[in-house]
């Protein structure tokens, strides 16, 4: 006759790592086709929550650095507001935030 024999039991805690993806930043260039009008314009459309006051404000700072940073969240928006901006032809890198 056989005999039993017992297996151990052994619980096994699962452990779920988080990892938060880092923001990202949509960057626009400047170039010497656009207007002051369009580019405010098209932030505007693209950016989500900006006022008319805060999109002249960085349309001025593109066009005194040579790009600024306008809008900053997850890649998903980012990549929708840089889809939006590139319509009028201008140049837009999308970066990790540091």
């Amino acid at each position: 006759m056989p005999v039993p024999v017992e297996t151990p039991q052994h619980t096994v805690a699962s452990r779920m790592t988080v990892q938060w993806l880092p923001p990202y930043v949509v960057i626009v260039h400047d170039n010497d086709w656009n207007t002051f009008e369009e580019v405010t314009g098209i932030l505007l459309r693209a950016v989500p929550e900006l006022t008319a006051a805060e999109a002249l404000e960085l349309t001025r700072e593109i066009h005194a650095t040579g790009s600024a940073v306008v809008f900053r969240g997850d890649t998903v928006m980012a990549d929708a507001c840089a889809r939006v901006i590139r319509t009028i032809g201008i140049r837009v890198t999308i970066e990790a935030a540091n």
